[in-house]
């Protein structure tokens, strides 16, 4: 069983989405039982984005309450999406999202921190092979939604690795793996084939790191491996582990 977790660029539009599919289609052949992690589709600018949802009104700023359920609807928008069209395409799958989940979220609005309970999570799941969940929120002890901060549908996708025991976490974004510098600043720059996790953690300094970095130190205190690769093509990336 493996993780994939599919970035907003991946998720964007019906073309994009096509192409993760694919994906998807092989690792159900490779690996038989799937997890899917979406974020919420686009970057800044789109329709359905994060930021693009919390610029609909300014009042969202003072309720860190709101604020987090209106970011939240990103991403469940999104899984949406992606569980209809896998049914479309033939691909049975279970949505699994919000207080049924056993995705648990601690602390404080904006940047809680996650943990899982199975159980539940099993339940709902059933015999399917594909799982479809909304990243980068939970459901606190008090029944309300909290998200996990910037880039934290990477963070999902980590913690269900590790609690669901998966092989492998993929992690399907818009640039071929983890590179030496930003591509907007040097369209040249390396792909790294491997990294360990104390290699990549300095790489992730910068105003869009390639994965989450509060992701990445799970990662690596929980031993979970990583493999960052372009959702365009079915090309290797980067591959992250001890």
């Amino acid at each position: 069983m493996i993780i994939q977790k599919f970035g907003g660029i991946a998720m964007r539009d019906s073309c994009t989405r096509k192409a993760c599919i694919r994906h998807i289609r092989r690792a159900i052949r490779e690996n038989g039982k799937v997890v899917i992690v979406v974020s919420a589709m686009g970057r800044a600018g789109d329709p359905y984005s994060t930021d693009s949802l919390l610029s609909i009104s300014g009042a969202l700023g003072i309720s860190p309450h709101a604020q987090d359920v209106a970011a939240g609807c990103g991403e469940l928008l999104a899984s949406a999406i992606m569980s209809a069209e896998l049914e479309k395409e033939g691909i049975e799958n279970e949505l699994i999202y919000g207080s049924r989940s056993g995705i648990l979220t601690e602390g404080p609005f904006g940047s809680a921190d996650l943990k899982m309970e199975l159980e539940p999570f099993y339940r709902i799941w059933g015999e399917r092979n594909v799982a479809v969940v909304p990243g980068f929120q939970g459901t606190g002890l008090d029944g309300r939604i909290r998200t996990t901060g910037r880039g934290g549908s990477d963070l999902t996708a980590v913690v269900l690795g590790e609690m669901l025991g998966a092989e492998l976490v993929e992690f399907f974004k818009d640039v071929p793996g983890v590179l030496e510098t930003d591509p907007a600043i040097n369209p040249d720059a390396k792909k790294f084939e491997s990294l360990t996790y104390a290699e990549l953690l300095p790489l992730l300094g910068t105003e869009r790191p390639v994965i989450q970095k509060k992701a990445a130190l799970y990662a690596a205190k929980a031993s979970v491996p990583l493999h960052i690769r372009n959702f365009a093509d079915e090309l290797p990336g980067t591959f992250v582990s001890g």
